[in-house]
């Protein structure tokens, strides 16, 4: 290969010079920078942790106080500035990625079709997590319920942030951003859907999370797709994020019961569904 392969992989190459690639060089296309931000990111998490050891092995009795009473936020910080580190890496490439999607979308999506995709990504995200609830998905991972009590140890306002800002960013500039723009270039519209969006789903590393981020995974790139920027997705997955912290934090739904978390799903389904209707019926949405 005469390019450096940076050069190659950083690039936004189109459709038909894709093609004429070899499955090889496809592969390194789709991964070089989605490994180059998994590397940077968990370096960067275990300098940050290293630096958090040092601090509370020769800090006070009141440092290590605080870090034993915020061990949770201080991982959600650890882990969001390893994730702002790891998009900062490939920040090149997920500009190129996405300053084109924005350049095809003519019009621009009003105000309001933006409300109505926080509005449909919040009911189908409560719609999901209830249904997953009144089944008793939720609780059939022991994994899943390590990474909820860490994920909902963090406090409140540090919970929002780093679910409804500094995540969203990064996961969308890797599977929405990179992944799937670059799978339908490579391959096509529905291998990419699909595909970036099992991806999406098993990066989050328990069965329960993997279904949901699969699903979610689906919608978001669709809408991705519709509105033609990338305000949508980061959008969408905030959205849902904070909308599920806010319900679910400290357990405030510990007792709702399954018959009840049952009808709460149903009825953010129906509310999504029509919310979606409606959005098509006012041609927000390409038919």
């Amino acid at each position: 290969m005469k390019m450096n392969i940076w050069k190659t992989v950083g690039l936004r190459l189109e459709k038909e010079e894709l093609q004429k690639w070899s499955s090889l060089k496809k592969t390194a296309y789709l991964l070089l920078p989605l490994f180059v931000y998994f590397a940077v990111h968990d370096i960067a998490e275990v300098l940050l942790y290293f630096l958090l050891n040092v601090l509370f092995t020769a800090g006070g009795e009141g440092i290590v106080s605080f870090i034993r009473r915020y061990e949770y936020t201080m991982s959600g910080i650890v882990y969001g500035a390893a994730s702002l580190i790891g998009v900062a890496a490939i920040l090149p490439v997920v500009k190129g990625e996405i300053a084109v999607s924005a350049k095809r979308q003519a019009d621009g999506k009003k105000v309001t079709a933006y409300c109505f995709l926080a509005a449909f990504a919040l009911c189908i995200a409560a719609g999901i997590n209830f249904l997953f609830c009144g089944v008793g998905f939720s609780g059939s991972s022991e994994t899943y319920n390590e990474v909820h009590k860490m994920q909902y140890g963090v406090q409140f306002a540090a919970g929002l942030i780093l679910y409804g800002i500094i995540s969203p960013l990064a996961e969308e500039a890797v599977f929405r951003g990179i992944l799937y723009n670059r799978m339908k270039r490579c391959f096509h519209y529905k291998i990419a859907l699909v595909v970036s969006s099992l991806l999406f789903g098993i990066y989050h590393g328990n069965l329960v999370q993997a279904v949901y981020g699969s699903i979610l995974g689906l919608l978001i790139a669709y809408f991705y797709e519709q509105y033609k920027s990338f305000a949508a997705p980061v959008l969408f997955h905030a959205a849902a994020n904070i909308s599920m912290f806010a319900m679910t934090y400290q357990d405030r739904l510990a007792d709702i019961g399954r018959n009840r978390a049952m009808i709460a799903g149903t009825g953010f389904i129906v509310a999504a569904a029509g919310i979606f209707f409606y959005m098509k019926r006012c041609i927000i949405l390409e038919k």
